[in-house]
């Protein structure tokens, strides 16, 4: 009686695999038999043992929901945080308080005041480096409709102010201040969000008059709720804009509060910077080294922080996520070390009969993948609906009176999400699905025949 025979009586069910045995192939359609004989042994191996599958496939599964749940949630604190500053600023704004300087320069002692006037603004703006800039004037006054009077902030600024703090009216509700407005001098107003609600109630107030510190002014249109996590002065709902043309009018013009501008290509916002500081160090007679003596608040600087700091928790999540994901590939390699255990006698008849250590090696390598990767389909399904149930999850809307809740966290699933667990997914599977593989591959087939 044949060894095969014996393990036949046994009980042991014999290898299927006819091609899977045959030595190299020599024509192309035997190697495509080969690979399809490997393929089915592999899922018949699988379907053998369905609850052992099962089971790896389900711990593949929670790790999955982990790593998408965690990752998609530090994608909704990055886009949480980063539209409360977009609603401020555009990208590259940069904002110039007038300072004190630190050093002597010109024959004068340190301690001085530098103060921002209006031909700053036309000097910085004819910059190289420089797209937009604005005076910004602003006065703390009463403003008044019919018998209602609130204490906000008024600020006088140009056209340009309005694409670079992002000022934009709500939906049929007028529009942003134009060049006419500022050349004829017009009495016009932009008002916030807030302003509109606490005078007007909500009604359209666009034609209407209201008095600006006792001057008559006409509303010409209602900035659009927006997110703003970063202000100066106070939020832009709470203010009203209008042409800094008129603000003498209301009072002494002759000093800005600050000077807004953007630079053309944020990339090379230092460079931008430095050339502001030798332009206005050599008109207002300040060392522009000495940083006190203007104050700069650079949007470009204060995102790359708020980057690094959410980039870093949003790491902090995945790593958590895909050591919960290696606990599922450390399951799946042990449960195929003891398929392969199982199994020694069936691969030492294979090998017996002339199966290749290549094709054992494949063969188990692929179900450890197979298995890997539909428990990995299975939690991504899982991990959508998850994120669907659960987004989005309360976070800065009531610290920023968002009405619109877009500073609330979002579960996002981004194709980077996705193409980083896929990436994840790979390498638990050929890890998990390799050592065992590689075990089998080398087994001896005569101590395999003899094993109990």
């Amino acid at each position: 009686m044949t060894t095969a025979e014996r393990t036949m009586n046994d009980g042991f069910e014999a290898p299927r695999a006819s091609v899977a045995v045959r030595r190299r192939p020599r024509r192309a359609g035997a190697r495509w038999a080969l690979a399809r004989e490997i393929v089915r042994e592999a899922f018949y191996g699988i379907a053998r043992n369905r609850m052992r599958a099962g089971l790896s496939m389900l711990g593949i599964s929670w790790g999955i929901v982990s790593v998408v749940t965690l990752m998609a949630y530090g994608n909704g604190f990055q886009g949480a945080i980063m539209s409360g500053f977009r609603g401020a600023f555009s990208n590259g704004v940069v904002v110039i308080w007038p300072g004190q300087t630190s050093m002597q320069a010109g024959g004068e002692r340190s301690g001085r005041r530098i103060p921002l006037e209006l031909p700053d603004v036309e000097t910085i703006r004819q910059l190289p480096t420089v797209a937009f800039a604005s005076p910004e004037y602003v006065y703390r006054t009463s403003i008044t409709f019919g018998d209602r009077v609130v204490q906000q902030p008024v600020r006088g600024v140009n056209v340009e102010y309005g694409r670079m703090r992002n000022e934009r009216p709500a939906q049929d509700m007028g529009r942003w201040l134009n060049g006419e407005d500022l050349v004829q001098r017009r009495r016009v107003a932009f008002i916030g969000a807030e302003i509109h609600r606490k005078l007007f109630d909500g009604r359209n107030p666009v034609g209407q008059t209201i008095r600006i510190g006792g001057l008559p002014f006409e509303v010409i249109g209602v900035l659009a709720e927006k997110v703003q996590m970063s202000a100066y002065f106070a939020p832009d709902r709470y203010c009203v804009f209008i042409p800094y043309t008129v603000m003498n009018q209301l009072r002494d013009g002759r000093y800005l509060s600050v000077l807004v501008f953007q630079t053309r290509d944020p990339m090379q916002q230092d460079k931008a910077l430095a050339q502001v500081r030798e332009t206005m160090g050599r008109i207002k007679g300040f060392n522009p080294a000495d940083e006190r003596a203007l104050n700069l608040m650079d949007s470009v600087e204060f995102t790359n922080s708020i980057g690094g700091i959410t980039n870093g928790l949003k790491f902090i999540l995945t790593l958590i996520g895909v050591l919960t994901l290696a606990i599922g590939g450390v399951g799946i390699m042990n449960i195929m070390f003891v398929s392969v255990t199982e199994r020694t006698r069936e691969i030492g008849i294979r090998k017996a009969l002339g199966a290749r250590r290549k094709a054992i090696l494949f063969q188990f390598l692929l179900e450890g993948l197979v298995v890997t990767f539909c428990g990995g389909l299975v939690g991504v399904v899982a991990s959508a609906g998850l994120v669907w149930a659960i987004s989005p999850r309360p976070f800065l809307a009531e610290l920023l009176d968002d009405v619109t809740r877009q500073s609330d966290i979002h579960l996002m699933l981004s194709v980077e999400l996705l193409a980083t667990c896929t990436l994840i997914l790979m390498l638990v599977g050929i890890v998990a699905g390799f050592l065992p593989a590689l075990r089998a591959s080398r087994l001896d087939p005569i101590e395999s025949l003899r094993y109990e």
